[in-house]
This record gives structure tokens, C-alpha cells and sequence, in this order.
């Protein structure tokens, strides 16, 4: 039968160990994230409205062409440049609850998708 170990005998190189991760994330936690977006790459402004349409400047086209029209553009891009490409998800003004605002919430949510899927790390959503 062996004897019960108390916490106070344990192994040197096991509290060093544990002693060096507590450090190493008490490290991570005192870094402020970088919230600064770099947009030297391009910056798409997206308005999504409440009727599966978006507005990208002057046009008024389906989410799923400007999906498309993303895709072809970030394919074109290297793994750099798809990190310092920014779009911008705005939600067209709607009634609180109505159709019209899950339309636009659903639109925003897959764009979002998508997005991450291209490899494009700079999303802002308002």
C-alpha cells in the first residue's frame, strides 16, 4: 500500500513547472489586445439591409453576390494582404423584432462566416 503524498512533498521540477505557466499567463493577461485595424490592403464597406440585399457603395446586390465578388477578390490577395484587408458590416436601421431585422441579422451573420472562411482576419461589425 503506499503512503499518501500531502501537496507540501511534491516534486520540485512539478512546482517550478507550475510556477512557470502561472508567470507565463499572468504575462498574457497584462498585454492590451491591439484593436487597431490596418486597412493598408482595402476596406469594403458592406451595409446589409433587410431584404437579402446589401449596398457596397452604389450598388444594391444580393448577400450572395457580394459573397461571391469577396471570394474573387481575398483569392487574389496573399496570406498577408487577406490580414490587412478590413470590411466593415453595417446593419441598415430596422424595426426591433420585425422580419426585416432577423433578414439583416441572418445577412450580417453570414457574411461574418464567410469572411472567416476567406482567410480575412479584420471584421468590424456595427
Amino acid at each position: 500500500m503506499k503512503a499518501f503524498r500531502s501537496p507540501s512533498r511534491m516534486p520540485v521540477n512539478m512546482l517550478v513547472t507550475i510556477l512557470v505557466w502561472a508567470l507565463a499567463f499572468a504575462a498574457c493577461a497584462s498585454e492590451t489586445p491591439d484593436t487597431t485595424f490596418d486597412d493598408s490592403a482595402g476596406l469594403v464597406t458592406i451595409t446589409v439591409l433587410g431584404d437579402g440585399f446589401v449596398r457596397t457603395g452604389d450598388r444594391r446586390i444580393p448577400v450572395e453576390a457580394v459573397v461571391l465578388e469577396l471570394r474573387q477578390r481575398t483569392r487574389a490577395m496573399t496570406k498577408d494582404e487577406r490580414l490587412r484587408f478590413v470590411v466593415q458590416l453595417l446593419a441598415d436601421p430596422q424595426v426591433e423584432g420585425s422580419a426585416a431585422a432577423a433578414v439583416a441579422r441572418r445577412g450580417i451573420d453570414q457574411l461574418y462566416d464567410q469572411l472567416f472562411i476567406m482567410g480575412v482576419k479584420q471584421v468590424r461589425v456595427f
